[in-house]
């Protein structure tokens, strides 16, 4: 975390089970603690919330799980190119010899985004579709080379 991000305590009542489910998330994912798990949880909540109130929600990543046929893999092509929402990139991943994993990095419309990943996932051969949605500040939009 930044050292000049000013932190604030606040005390949470939840009930005993769901206190001590999350902590073997956290200690299974390896979190130092609670409050960075708890971080990253209000910043998927609030993401979340943004996308879903089109107050940002133009930016996101589609997996795509499918089977591995050539045709199957043009029309991917195909309907990317079609797409309202601009695929930036690509990660095509052989999971099996007969899956892969397609990572779209994806930038538009909230409407635009969600219509190719139901356009995606309506595709036969196409065994899973998840879409991840984020939201940044509007001070960390900019554009930016490495």
């Amino acid at each position: 975390m930044p050292e000049n991000v000013k932190l604030k305590r606040f005390g949470v009542s939840i009930p005993a089970d769901l206190l001590m489910r999350f902590d073997e998330v956290v200690d299974n994912r390896g979190y130092a603690g609670r409050s960075e798990a708890i971080r990253d949880a209000m910043r998927e909540f609030i993401s979340q919330y943004e996308w879903e109130s089109e107050q940002e929600g133009t930016t996101a990543a589609v997996n795509i799980v499918y089977q591995h046929k050539p045709r199957l893999m043009a029309d991917l092509i195909r309907v990317q190119h079609d797409a309202e929402a601009h695929v930036v990139t690509t990660v095509h991943i052989h999971l099996t010899d007969t899956h892969c994993l397609e990572v779209l990095a994806v930038k538009g419309t909230r409407k635009g985004i969600e219509k190719l990943a139901s356009k995606l996932g309506g595709m036969s051969g196409i065994e899973y579709v998840r879409l991840f949605t984020f939201s940044l500040p509007n001070d960390s939009l900019h554009d930016h080379t490495h």
